[in-house]
């Protein structure tokens, strides 16, 4: 509308202005008409370009402090479980893929392993509703983390309340099947995992 009514004036102005002077400020209010389209386009676009920006700078963000929290996890299950063995790739899928009585067999929850629980929930927490609100995580992964932080829950409660240790084998399988879940549906954030375990694991730690 704005681009046809300054074609319009500029128009009527050409032919019709019975004087210079209207005729030059018909033409300036054309001129005026014309330009709003493309001032409008470019902040649109310059808008556009910083809100894609500020999203993948808020994805990297968010995908090193979960790759980070995601080791920290790891690392607690380690210790709920007695597990000594070199921190890799591949002895880390097999303990994932552990089953309730050989996890019941193992578990041992301290009060060390349990406010780290309560700590890595928290922020897992966290993490998903500032992220979740920004659209940075795909619906797939943000499912994955909601049914992690779900299955921590869980743990928590049953630690804190019955402390049957079967449920709580129970329930840190459902952890530790979520986690691969999130390894298999985010090949990036595998990738990064890995790295991440190749550095030394009481550095990530601290970090």
């Amino acid at each position: 509308m704005s681009i046809t009514g300054g074609i319009i004036l500029y128009t009527g102005a050409i032919d019709n202005a019975p004087n210079a002077n209207l005729r030059d400020l018909i033409i300036n209010v054309s001129a005026s008409l014309l330009s709003i389209p493309l001032v409008f386009l470019l902040y649109d676009y310059t808008n556009s370009r910083i809100a894609r920006q500020m999203k993948k700078n808020l994805a990297n963000s968010m995908s090193d402090r979960l790759n980070i929290l995601m080791l920290n996890i790891i690392l607690m299950l380690r210790e709920m479980m007695g597990v000594r063995t070199k921190l890799n790739t591949e002895n880390l899928n097999r303990m994932l893929m552990w089953r309730v009585p050989e996890i019941s067999r193992r578990l041992k929850i301290t009060t060390k392993t349990n406010q780290e629980l309560r700590e890595y929930h928290n922020e897992l927490d966290t993490l998903l509703y500032r992220n979740g609100q920004n659209d940075v995580i795909n619906s797939d992964v943000f499912q994955t983390l909601s049914a992690l932080s779900r299955e921590m829950t869980r743990l928590i409660n049953e630690s804190k309340f019955r402390r049957n240790k079967r449920l709580s084998a129970k329930y840190v399988e459902g952890i530790m099947a979520r986690i691969l879940d999130w390894l298999d549906s985010d090949s990036v954030a595998a990738l990064n995992l890995q790295k991440h375990i190749s550095a030394p694991s009481e550095n990530m730690k601290n970090e």
